[in-house]
């Protein structure tokens, strides 16, 4: 069982989270662990704290207790490391955790976080930066970076609606040149995913697998916000695959080209500059799973 916990917190989360954290550490404590907690929500410092608390051999475990974001920083410092993650899932979406199958509940997160196993997942990367499982460039980073300074964030996932409807009226139509080790072509907006899911629950590729070492291209092409709000639609009912200017497919690496004001966002957060290209990284994640679906 391990005992030694080194968590990292990211407290812009709303009352919900909150206590749903500190219900966690509470059930933590009273299994008889030990907690050094350390609070933090800019982006990037995660890593580098996290590095530091697994090169110091004082923790059986580094936690993420935070968003997809979070988890992503705590997860690029700790690539190549022994020293497992852990995931107290408090963000917005969730995409990562869910992904995994990590669970929910203050009971089942501390049970796990004690007992759980360890799995070596593969990791992306893009433009040499490491990142879990989706990059998007286009019309979601601009819903992203509206996002994250609209100050919405607190409402959950009600606090996406007007970063939605923002980027579907301001975002100006900007072509994306997409080439993989499959072909070349154009978009609108792209996601390049290993993720089945999307925002938290939305279906977007069936066959993506956050444990495969394959990428899943989205493309949406057509212009205009009855096009863009067509595609919403399809992604709500899970049916973006038939959409007649979506296309998906898998691909080893991706590249994509375009406008350098053209924003991407890198597994919930504003990050880079076009253009991108997306590889495998040559490490792994060592994560911390549920031993069984009791667990999950």
């Amino acid at each position: 069982m391990r005992r030694r916990l080194f968590i990292l917190h990211n407290p812009n989360a709303g009352p919900a989270a909150r206590r749903h954290y500190h219900s966690t550490l509470i059930l933590l404590r009273k299994k008889g662990a030990h907690l050094e907690l350390v609070e933090t929500s800019r982006h990037g410092e995660g890593m580098r704290i996290t590095a530091e608390a697994a090169l110091s051999g004082s923790f059986d475990a580094i936690v993420a207790a935070g968003g997809d974001g979070t988890v992503h920083d705590a997860a690029e410092g700790l690539l190549g490391s022994d020293t497992p993650l852990g995931v107290i899932p408090t963000g917005t979406a969730n995409v990562f955790a869910r992904e995994v199958g990590l669970p929910f509940s203050p009971e089942r997160v501390a049970r796990v976080l004690l007992s759980g196993n360890v799995r070596s997942i593969p990791v992306g990367q893009v433009n040499a930066r490491p990142f879990l499982f989706v990059v998007g460039v286009g019309f979601d980073a601009e819903a992203v970076r509206y996002f994250e300074a609209s100050g919405t964030r607190q409402l959950g996932q009600l606090g996406l609606i007007a970063p939605v409807l923002h980027a579907m009226i301001s975002r100006p139509n900007s072509l994306l040149h997409v080439t993989t080790d499959r072909g070349s072509s154009t978009a609108e907006w792209v996601i390049v995913t290993r993720a089945s899911r999307y925002a938290g629950g939305l279906l977007l590729s069936r066959e993506a697998n956050i444990t495969d070492t394959a990428f899943h291209v989205v493309r949406f092409s057509g212009r205009g916000s009855l096009v863009r709000l067509r595609q919403l639609s399809a992604l709500a009912c899970g049916l973006i695959q038939y959409d007649p200017d979506v296309k998906i497919e898998a691909a080893e690496w991706v590249r994509v080209d375009g406008d350098g004001t053209t924003p991407i966002q890198v597994d919930g957060e504003i990050l880079g500059r076009l253009p991108v290209e997306i590889t495998l990284n040559p490490q792994r994640l060592r994560l911390i799973v549920p031993t069984s679906e009791v667990d999950s």
